[in-house]
């Protein structure tokens, strides 16, 4: 029995040391990459074994390490559909966001069986024989010189703009994490084509945008802008039945697609971008933490134009200030007053994270805010989140749609999926009829800040592609507006045609966005003309500075 144990142990070990030394060479063939991931695991291996004295548990800490990484990074890619980076860990270690956390009980059950993984491995070799004291101390000068050369390796320029070549895959977990987490200095994204293209482009239609304006339009209007968490209309997934409901805040006049750029999760990501008017791909392993490092440094937004117009600027939100470290964002881009519906008499206890707020209940809020603050016209930012994943698989057939769908997790998904939409259209509808109502001018947005993560694997009803990073907006008001239709807008800039639509003077920077939005029909990334996406994105950042400038 003691040798079937010993054997099993053995090749346990083996696998686990070969997982890691796998993982290591994931970089994609042989390059400085791999390099910098083998320079990594030696240089861990000889830290623990510094720690530990202990060989063989040394190798097994290492590379349980490594595989816990790379299924750290495989659930990222799972939820978010993208690679870890080392600033994920801004977000991850947030105390402020471990109530996420427990909102997905499967992700944390990943995150316990980790961290019993690499405990039980540690506990395996606990008796081993030790080395010498000398040996420790020459493996814990092993280990700073081998992390101090990889360290320098990274640094370097040349291996930096390599690496950024293959973004947003990158070059292997390790090598990903180790690069990233050397970025401690801010830099704003650089585009080299000359500014001039776009420039020549955006004097022809100049006068165009400046002689816009409503003449029916005596008073600044107040500005609702809404996010509609996880919300798309369900009627973009191709299946196969007539029984999916047809909403009809999916369905007005001033409707058109919206390009985002994150799925299943990740609002902050859109509402940087419809806040700032700028991209969050463009910001490249920085993505996922723009309201962390990438804020600060953000010269405009929606916030300051409207501060700028004399308006009152505030957000409410169902979930407290520092979730995601929204509220200092929200701040850094001139927000001047948070609200949660708690401060407005909503009957919950201060400060705690609403997750099942009935939306027409934050609406109500809403409500209460434009009849208290009547002095400045206003600018609010609301969020939902009642319809926040995640959706039970097993959730009752109730809208009838799995006769022709094999994919019952999505059956389930769907179903539940759509007993939240239902209460979010009859809301929003509600509140659009009280905005048509009103007697001060009042512009109305709401859009989808990502598509629910459902478990549809199968096509949509679009030729666009990328077609999961889809949602759609509406704009209504109370006085005569009209957005015209194009085929798909992205959310960086849906806020140029906020302030256009409300219109209020803006900024250099604006005028710019709003004729991004002619010149290219709405699009941005998805506009065929590069050459003139490069152009502007070259005026937005090296000649505006709107991101900001680099900082060691």
């Amino acid at each position: 029995m003691k040798k079937i144990l010993f054997t099993l142990k053995a090749i346990y070990t083996v696998l686990v040391i070969i997982a890691g030394l796998v993982i290591c060479s994931n970089s994609v063939g042989f390059s400085i990459f791999t390099v910098i991931s083998f320079g990594f695991y030696l240089s861990s291996f000889m830290f623990f074994l510094f720690c530990t004295r202990r060989k063989v548990q040394s190798l097994m800490i290492t590379s349980s390490c490594l595989i816990i990484i790379q299924l750290l990074n495989q659930i990222k890619v799972h939820y978010y559909k993208e690679r870890l980076f080392f600033p994920d860990f801004n977000v991850a270690f947030d105390p402020q966001n471990f109530s996420t956390l427990l909102h997905y009980p499967g992700a944390l059950f990943y995150l316990i069986a980790l961290v019993i993984f690499l405990v039980v491995n540690i506990f395996l070799f606990r008796t081993e024989k030790k080395i010498s004291h000398t040996k420790r101390w020459g493996s814990l000068a092993t280990a700073i010189i081998l992390f101090g050369l990889i360290t320098y390796i990274s640094q370097q320029d040349k291996v930096n703009q390599l690496w950024q070549q293959y973004l947003p895959k990158g070059r292997g977990t390790l090598a990903n994490l180790f690069i990233s987490s050397n970025q401690f200095s801010y830099a704003p994204p650089v585009f080299e084509q000359s500014s001039q293209y776009f420039l020549n482009k955006l004097s022809t239609i100049e006068n165009h945008i400046v002689d816009s304006k409503n003449p029916l339009l005596i008073k600044k209007p107040d500005v609702v802008v809404f996010l509609q968490e996880s919300t798309v209309n369900p009627q973009l997934f191709d299946i196969s039945s007539n029984n999916v409901p047809n909403y009809e805040m999916f369905s007005q006049p001033n409707s058109n697609l919206m390009r985002v750029q994150t799925f299943g999760g990740g609002t902050w990501l859109t509402e940087f971008s419809i806040l700032t008017g700028l991209n969050t791909n463009d910001f490249s392993y920085r993505k996922n933490s723009v309201y962390y490092v990438v804020a600060p440094h953000i010269q405009t937004s929606l916030f300051k134009e409207f501060n700028n117009n004399g308006y009152f600027t505030v957000v409410l939100s169902p979930m407290g200030y520092g979730n995601y470290n929204a509220g200092p964002a929200y701040t850094s881009f001139g927000m001047q007053k948070f609200f949660m519906p708690q401060d407005l008499g909503y009957p919950e206890e201060h400060n705690k994270n609403l997750w099942k707020i009935p939306t027409q209940d934050l609406l109500d809020k809403v409500k209460t805010i434009l009849e208290t603050y009547t002095d400045k016209p206003l600018f609010i930012f609301v969020l939902s989140m009642n319809e926040h994943g995640p959706y039970d698989p097993n959730y009752t057939d109730t809208h009838q749609v799995g006769e022709n769908v094999s994919n019952k997790a999505f059956v389930g998904k769907l179903n539940d999926y759509l007993g939240r939409i239902g209460p979010l259209n009859a809301a929003t509808q509600n509140f659009n009829d009280y905005i048509k109502q009103r007697a001060n001018p009042t512009l109305f947005v709401y859009f989808g800040d990502h598509q629910p993560d459902v478990s549809w694997n199968g096509n949509y009803k679009t030729s666009l592609s990328e077609a999961n990073y889809l949602t759609q907006y509406t704009v209504s008001a109370n006085y005569p507006i009209n957005i015209g239709h194009n085929e798909l807008t992205d959310a960086s800039l849906l806020s140029g045609l906020i302030l256009e639509k409300a219109e209020v003077q803006y900024s250099d920077f604006y005028k710019a966005n709003i004729a991004m939005r002619y010149l290219c029909n709405g699009k941005l990334d998805d506009c065929q003309d590069k050459a003139l996406v490069e152009s502007y994105k070259h005026y937005v950042y090296q000649e505006l500075k709107d991101a900001g400038t680099a900082t060691k």
